[in-house]
């Protein structure tokens, strides 16, 4: 006879008053858990429920997050309950091939439930066909609080009915008849409803047959209308292809053209490059020329001022030179005047006359120094505006030579 499945051992990690994560080993006969109030043994019953699928029931909380640890005044609030069943199924007695089946669930803040079997995520309803084959769901005496023996023994025959049925094992197959009686239930429904959708769809099944028959003629006309324009496209095809051909060989005769006259614009283009840097060339002599031009003619302005000025100096030179000489006569005239005199028995000297005659050679000495240097000026300022007459000359003839 196999036995019933065995709690190996718990693990309570976030849920009620085991904030940290605790691990309760169970072994082969009867367990106990021994504590004061208040310590949290309910709680470790409350952990069974809820990981075996308890949605609040039984669990002493008005909602869902009050499984989870609150805080307290030495340690903050978690934000995640974790409680996780190791059970022994080396007897089979559990309906999956594992000799060890861990049975979790986890409730986060948000309110987000995670079921668990094996660390795989499931549904709560595989949850509970799973604990169904070993009689583990709704089962209401699976956990036996305090006073429920008392209350068992002090029931009426027909209200221990129920308890026998539950301990033979008879509760899940009515459990399970009430669910099929459900889904049959539900089935007769849907199937009333099929019928009435088939007996709306029915008339439109027959419109639509009707319209695919005239459907599947006019295919048969596209498809006929098909094959004659196919057709039309074949000749007009190879009406196309020839006219393609006759396009390519001009295409071609057009594109040799077209790179004949790319050649010779790329041959006058260098040309006319050429010829640009040219004229760039000559338009920067030009503009050097012109330059030296009209240096030149602020040099010759220059020098035509300045010979004119040297002209005026020249004529103011020779007034001084005619007065000079007029001078140089009337002092020659005065001094044979004087050797006359001297000529005749000498007087006593005269001291003013004798000053008066070296005054009159020095004077004429400078004069004729001052005389000669203004000549020399004027030769120099002649050589120098016949130098730049004939620069002048040389530079308009090179630039008509250019032109």
């Amino acid at each position: 006879m196999s036995r019933a499945a065995r709690l190996a051992s718990l693990r309570l990690q976030g849920f009620k008053s085991f904030a940290e994560r605790t691990v309760i080993e169970l072994g082969p006969g009867i367990n106990a858990v021994v504590g004061p109030n208040g310590s949290g043994k309910s709680n470790l019953a409350d952990a069974l429920r809820w990981a075996l699928g308890e949605q609040g029931r039984a669990l002493r909380s008005r909602r869902s997050e009050d499984v989870i640890f609150a805080g307290s005044d030495r340690r903050s609030a978690v934000g995640m309950a974790d409680v996780t069943l190791s059970l022994d199924n080396a007897d089979g007695l559990l309906p999956v091939e594992f000799t060890t089946v861990e049975v979790g669930r986890r409730l986060y803040r948000s309110g987000e439930n995670e079921y668990l079997i094996n660390r795989q995520r499931v549904r709560l309803r595989d949850l509970e066909d799973l604990l169904e084959g070993a009689n583990l769901a709704e089962n209401a005496f699976l956990f036996i609080g305090q006073g429920m023996v008392d209350q068992a023994l002090a029931l009426r025959p027909e209200e221990r009915r129920p308890l026998f049925e539950e301990v033979a094992g008879v509760r899940r197959h009515d459990r399970r008849r009430r669910r099929s009686v459900e889904q049959l239930a539900e089935a007769e429904a849907n199937l009333a409803r099929v019928s009435d959708l088939v007996s709306e769809l029915r008339p439109q099944a027959r419109r639509l047959a009707a319209q695919a028959e005239q459907q599947e003629s006019r295919a048969r006309a596209g498809d006929d209308l098909a094959a004659i324009v196919i057709a039309g496209g074949h000749h007009r095809w190879h009406d196309a292809a020839g006219r393609v051909a006759a396009l390519a060989a001009e295409l071609a005769r057009a594109r040799a053209e077209a790179d004949a006259a790319q050649e010779a614009e790329r041959t006058a283009e260098a040309a006319a490059a050429a010829a640009g840097r040219m004229l760039a060339e000559r338009d920067a002599e030009e503009r050097e020329r012109r330059a030296a031009h009209d240096a030149a003619r602020s040099r010759l302005a220059e020098i035509r001022l300045r010979r004119t000025r040297l002209d005026a100096e020249a004529e103011a030179v020779a007034r001084d030179g005619e007065r000079l000489t007029s001078e140089r006569a009337a002092a020659e005239a005065s001094l044979a005047d004087h050797r006359r005199a001297l000529s005749l028995p000498l007087p006593p000297p005269d001291l003013d006359v004798e000053s008066e005659l070296a005054v009159l050679d020095a004077s004429r000495t400078e004069a004729l120094a001052e005389l000669a240097a203004l000549r020399a000026r004027r030769r120099a300022a002649g050589e120098a505006l016949a130098a730049v007459v004939r620069a002048e000359e040389t530079r308009r003839a090179e630039r008509e030579g250019a032109l």
